[in-house]
């Protein structure tokens, strides 16, 4: 038989037993507490961080939004043909500055020049999708600056001089021209107008090609 001493150890030795199984089960519960709580918090910032994400793409979209494009100001032109002549051959237009007809075999680069360049080159390139914008050379220099700040933010774009035109200022696309007195320049008409017909010739060249004549 045993003895009251040995009862006693036995019986200490089981508290201890279901003390540390006690124990073993808080440290459990709380393990799965604190992961079910993790699992929350990254809930929680995995649908903020898509909520920021969605947010900055609608906010990219507004910010990005081209404004309302204005009145436009520009006239249909009668088609003159796209046919192409010898580099060199002069070919006679019916409007000043020619906005179609007959063209050399290859465009002017785009740019910004400060010398006139052949119109039958630039024909080639309103061909190709360009816009020219050219400008009477005695024209204040303040506005000369102000075209060519317009281009240099703008792709297929050609500003040249010509002596030629028939007003101070001239936008000119695949039959379709603009054109204006320098008293009348707005640098949202010329932008519109760059947005309205801008790659809108027969044919579509992204890329810049031609020469620099």
């Amino acid at each position: 038989m045993y003895d009251m001493e040995e009862i006693q150890q036995e019986l200490s030795k089981k508290e201890l037993r279901m003390q540390r199984r006690e124990e073993r089960r808080n440290t459990e519960e709380k393990v799965q507490q604190k992961k079910k709580v993790m699992y929350v918090l990254w809930w929680i910032a995995g649908i903020a961080l898509f909520g920021a994400l969605i947010g900055g793409i609608v906010w990219a979209i507004i910010a990005n939004k081209p404004a309302p494009l204005g009145e436009d100001f520009s006239r249909a032109m009668p088609d003159e043909g796209a046919t192409h002549v010898t580099e060199g051959e002069k070919v006679t237009y019916q409007s000043q500055p020619p906005t179609s007809g007959d063209h050399w075999p290859d465009p002017l680069r785009d740019g910004i020049y400060d010398i006139e360049k052949p119109d039958e080159a630039i024909v080639h390139s309103l061909e190709h999708g360009r816009i020219w914008i050219s400008y009477r050379p005695d024209i204040p220099d303040e506005i000369k600056e102000q075209v060519r700040a317009i281009a240099k933010r703008e792709v297929r774009v050609i500003v040249t001089p010509r002596a030629a035109n028939a007003t101070d200022i001239a936008l000119a696309a695949w039959n379709r021209l603009d054109t204006f007195s320098k008293e009348e320049f707005n640098e949202s008409r010329v932008r519109d107008f760059i947005r309205r017909y801008r790659d809108k010739g027969p044919e579509y060249v992204p890329q810049m090609t031609g020469k620099t004549y």
